[in-house]
């Protein structure tokens, strides 16, 4: 298996390559970390500016609890919407929680990193990752989504022995696939309402999966209390009411 040093402007950052989803576990295994954790798993895609503010409060929230109940992160990696926000508000922090970075390798570069365009499907650029993560697993796969299962196996080898849960904020179809990944394999979902797209879908149905939890992102301690309910397993409750979004304008 592949293994290589990402050389940031700010930090050196070790990424591994597995080649097939069988290779996942030893890949865990050479990213040196020194436990298991409870998980996070954040998903969610590019911030629209009517929910930017309220995206970027409760990113701060999520790294803050991260940061204080030892916890792992993962998400997507690259350098656009959550998964920027997320490196950056690590960064700004001095967080030390890890920040895992799950993506496929053919669509994304790095500094002295690939440049083809060959496969990528959208047009004549691969996505920057993000510099600011502890790691990065580069997987398999040639358009966003298809490295979906590998998130969500990685989010239960990496806490095996510990709770995780799955966060969506705003979102778009593959955060649909993440959820029903997640749903699939029994984690739990806390769908940030108020930070747009699915999130809100999420808010407005009245009848959801029982694993999934509807929670208001401007409502910060109720945030704080549900993740932390989730990461404890204390239990979250399922049956939230529909909620009525406040205009970001």
């Amino acid at each position: 298996m592949r293994t290589q040093k990402i050389l940031f402007a700010e930090q050196q950052v070790f990424c591994v390559f597995p080649d097939k989803p069988e290779d996942l576990e030893q890949a865990i295994s050479m990213l040196g970390l020194k436990k298991v954790y409870p998980v996070i798993v954040l998903i969610g895609g590019g911030i629209q500016e009517q929910q930017a503010y309220v995206t970027s409060e409760v990113i701060k929230t999520l790294a803050r609890v991260a940061e204080e109940m030892q916890t792992l992160m993962i998400c997507g990696g690259t350098d656009m919407g959550v998964m920027a926000e997320i490196g950056q508000v690590r960064w700004q922090n001095n967080y030390k929680f890890p920040l895992v970075g799950v993506t496929l390798e053919a669509l994304v570069t790095w500094p002295d990193g690939p440049h083809s365009t060959n496969l990528l499907w959208w047009g004549t650029k691969r996505w920057e990752l993000e510099p600011h993560y502890s790691h990065f697993i580069l997987v398999p796969g040639s358009e966003f989504g298809d490295e979906s299962p590998w998130i969500v196996e990685a989010a239960t080898l990496l806490s095996r022995g510990q709770h995780s849960v799955t966060i969506l904020i705003n979102g778009g179809n593959v955060s649909r696939e993440d959820i029903e990944l997640s749903i699939e394999s029994g984690r739990p979902v806390i769908a940030l309402g108020g930070t747009g797209r699915l999130a809100n879908e999420l808010a407005m149905e009245s009848s959801r999966d029982n694993l999934i939890t509807v929670v208001p992102a401007f409502a910060e301690k109720q945030v704080t209390e549900a993740l932390r309910a989730a990461l404890t397993g204390v239990g979250v409750s399922h049956d939230t009411p529909a909620l009525v979004l406040p205009s970001m304008t």
